[in-house]
């Protein structure tokens, strides 16, 4: 009994072994060109070589694929139920090749972008919608934090990519300028710079400037001490520990 049944094993080993993508390509053709001919022409072969191959497959899977006439040919009942199979099986080869390519060239798989809530709009949602409608195969994540937190979750492997301001390289990254922005200030209603269209640096000097301790009021702040560099037109810094709505609110804006 034990030798029959390894018998049968190995036979149903070799009999698999010699199956191949070709041999399951040339009987879904067959069948839905309904001739060997046609399917020989669909697959840029010779007509004697498809034959062949489908007499191999046969062999292998041990029945009768195709009932043969001077018409064309026709699947069996096992054929068909074969032909469902295999064509199930090349398509998900053919996905699975596809999916490996489109991660190979950077078009498949997940993307993880870190950014501070003062960039959650403008250039920043305009970027990562055209992403989106570009790459939908790519699942792309956000992550919102502090210039710190996002720094450091850049180098542990958390984030793919972190969307930060300022100048300052980070260490063990590739850095590359995306976009350029307008400094805006709020003004309270009826200051003398409201109605202005620009304000300039200079025009900052006699005022009180309200900043966060939060992103991204550290680095506003060194861009001001450097656009106005002598002490004498450095304007006064108020500094809060709060978010830029809170400060807008403290300024007396509405």
């Amino acid at each position: 009994m034990n030798d029959q049944s390894d018998s049968r094993n190995t036979l149903c080993q070799r009999r698999s072994a010699k199956i191949d993508l070709q041999h399951l390509h040339c009987a879904v053709a067959a069948g839905d060109c309904g001739s060997f001919r046609g399917a020989a022409e669909a697959l840029l072969m010779r007509q004697s070589t498809l034959s062949r191959r489908i007499r191999q497959l046969e062999q292998a899977v041990g029945v009768i694929l195709f009932d043969r006439s001077s018409g064309g040919v026709r699947a069996t009942e096992a054929g068909r139920n074969f032909l469902r199979n295999a064509r199930s099986i090349l398509e998900e080869m053919d996905a699975l090749v596809s999916n490996a390519r489109s991660a190979e060239h950077g078009e498949a798989g997940r993307l993880t972008v870190g950014f501070s809530t003062s960039l959650s709009a403008g250039n920043l949602r305009a970027t990562l919608t055209d992403f989106k409608q570009r790459f939908p195969q790519i699942e792309l994540g956000m992550a919102e934090r502090s210039r710190a937190r996002l720094i450091t979750a850049l180098r542990n492997g958390a984030l793919d990519i972190a969307i930060v301001t300022g100048d300052a390289p980070i260490l063990d990254n590739r850095a590359r300028s995306l976009w350029s922005e307008r400094t805006l200030v709020a003004l309270p209603e009826g200051h003398s710079l409201a109605n202005r269209e620009a304000v300039y640096w200079t025009d900052l000097r006699s005022e009180t400037v309200l900043v966060s301790h939060r992103d991204l009021g550290r680095e506003f702040e060194n861009m001001l001490m450097s656009k106005l560099g002598s002490p004498e037109d450095r304007p006064r810094i108020e500094r809060h520990d709060v978010s830029r709505g809170i400060i807008d609110r403290l300024q007396g804006r509405k």
